[in-house]
């Protein structure tokens, strides 16, 4: 959104709660405004108008950033993500080839389940164990991590793009 947007997104917020903002001061709205801008700056204006009567459409109080966040991840297909469930079927399948061709299925892999399994190599490794192990505690470790992966990356998409870049560049290789 660019900065005219948040502004008439803010409009239409303290429009349906006139007696929440009736007392703010100018120097409040804009702190709000540069608030809700550096959070949404990625954001397309149709989308976050969407998201904002769908929150003010059953909320008795004005939206957090965070009850924003949550209509933002229902409008935009954060619901039909891939589950843990799903992406640990997508790694066992390509374990059952990867004994000799660990490359070949890694590079078919989705990339969220790529930067979880980390290499080839790994799915090769557990190619090499026992069926058991890695069907109990492999897949357990898997989607527990791959879960914690998705949470993260929901959250770091609302970041702005120069935060996004900083986190990658001054944070563990887990965040990039």
């Amino acid at each position: 959104m660019t900065k005219n947007e948040t502004v008439q997104i803010m409009a239409i917020i303290t429009a349906a709660y006139p007696r929440f903002y009736e007392k703010q001061t100018e120097a409040d709205k804009v702190a709000a405004l540069r608030l809700w801008y550096r959070h949404y700056e990625n954001v397309d204006y149709s989308t976050m108008l969407q998201a904002v009567d769908a929150v003010i459409s059953t909320n008795k109080f004005p939206p957090t950033i965070a009850e924003i966040n949550e209509k933002l991840d229902l409008l935009l297909g954060g619901d039909e993500e891939m589950s843990e469930l799903e992406a640990w079927a997508c790694v066992s399948k390509a374990i059952g080839n990867s004994a000799y061709n660990c490359s070949k299925e890694y590079e078919k892999l989705p990339e969220r389940i790529k930067r979880v399994i980390g290499d080839a190599r790994q799915l090769h490794d557990w190619a090499l164990m026992d069926e058991a192990t890695v069907n109990s505690v492999v897949a357990s470790n898997f989607q527990r991590t791959y879960r914690a992966r998705a949470e993260t990356e929901k959250r770091l998409a609302y970041l702005p793009e120069h935060r996004q870049a900083y986190l990658r560049e001054h944070t563990q290789p887990a965040l990039r």
